[in-house]
């Protein structure tokens, strides 16, 4: 094995890569210098494949999958975990479930020993179900009082769309109170597996230990999972045929969230560091770039004005928000204009 970049710093010459026998792929990198492991990881089954009807079903398995397994209840789950100092989260995105987990280098079999319960045996327990039902219902009662949170969420919906990415965050109350245990056992059963996921461990052991000691764990893993091919589900984002304006008004707000912007380039194309280094002069940059200081810094029109760019797998979106006072919305939206044309 080669170091010649370096003997830490992560390169082709000194990640481990295998695929185990079910699908499982595994990179290992090795750091003997560190006394902890860090893992992340992810699987295909995001919020894409939620049903119409049950909008967030992917995000709220994600969320109790650490709430109990069939071997160890949410008590002695989190012993083991803030006992030995580990911790172990799990997110849900359009396309992914993702995982993250960092131990001591001597708890690492232990640690994957819990991300495999997890994500194989949750027992969803119904309590902890109910718990996080009214955990999602509050957070959607304050998104609905949120200007940013309710922009965004609209800016994403008429920028893509059908497309997965342009899906809300959060499902309607009728539909939060829809998803049952069932249902999160059904999401977990049809699509939860070993087929296509990706497994990272980096830190203080051998790429060959760190590899072993993942083989030892999730090499046995067979199951059998619903037939799905991803790219079915996202197809190419229509660039928009014209420009789209929509107001949502919240009483009782004295601010206004205003949101301006396009598609951006995907994360793999060619495009995407030119437009990062673009952003960084449009929105970021001292006081967030051209645009804070034309409509903050100049006129004044703006509690907070830049610009952001977000890329993802298969495109994204180039956007600037600022904060504003409902009487000045269109004096700070031809100032931003002017400087997108400038730009």
């Amino acid at each position: 094995m080669k170091y010649s970049k370096g003997k830490n710093k992560p390169c082709s010459d000194n990640i481990l890569r295998k695929e185990l026998p079910n699908g499982i792929i595994v990179l290992a990198h090795g750091n003997t210098d560190s006394r902890t492991v860090v893992i992340n990881g992810s699987m295909p089954c995001g919020a894409y494949l939620d049903p119409m009807d049950k909008t967030g079903l992917a995000d709220f398995a994600a969320n109790c999958l650490t709430h109990g397994t069939r071997s160890h209840d949410f008590s002695s789950l989190s012993e083991l975990l803030e006992g030995s100092g580990a911790s172990l989260g799990m997110n849900c995105g359009p396309r992914a479930l993702t995982f993250s987990a960092s131990c001591l280098t001597e708890d690492l079999p232990m640690l994957l020993g819990l991300l495999r319960e997890c994500l194989d045996e949750p027992a969803f327990p119904q309590v902890h179900v109910e718990i996080h039902r009214q955990r999602l219902l509050s957070a959607l009662e304050l998104h609905q009082h949120d200007p940013d949170g309710m922009a965004n969420e609209r800016f994403d919906s008429l920028l893509f769309g059908d497309h997965p990415y342009g899906r809300r965050e959060y499902g309607t109350a009728e539909e939060i109170n829809s998803i049952s245990r069932e249902d999160l056992l059904d999401f977990q059963r049809r699509y939860f597996g070993p087929r296509h996921m990706i497994l990272s461990v980096c830190g203080g052991l051998s790429n060959e230990r760190l590899l072993g000691e993942c083989e030892n764990v999730f090499s046995d893993w067979k199951k059998t999972q619903d037939e799905i091919e991803t790219a079915d589900f996202f197809p190419p984002v229509p660039f928009p045929e014209k420009a789209v304006s929509e107001h949502i008004e919240i009483p009782e707000k004295s601010e206004m969230s205003l949101l301006i912007g396009t598609l951006g380039p995907a994360r793999s194309d060619p495009d995407f560091v030119p437009a990062v280094l673009g952003n960084s002069i449009l929105g970021e940059f001292g006081m967030m770039g051209r645009i804070g200081k034309a409509v903050r810094k100049e006129h004044g029109l703006a509690y907070y004005a830049g610009s952001s760019l977000t890329s993802l797998t298969y495109g994204g979106c180039w956007t600037v928000e600022a904060g504003v006072n409902p009487a000045n919305v269109e004096k700070a939206a031809e100032l931003i204009m002017n400087e997108l044309r400038r730009f």
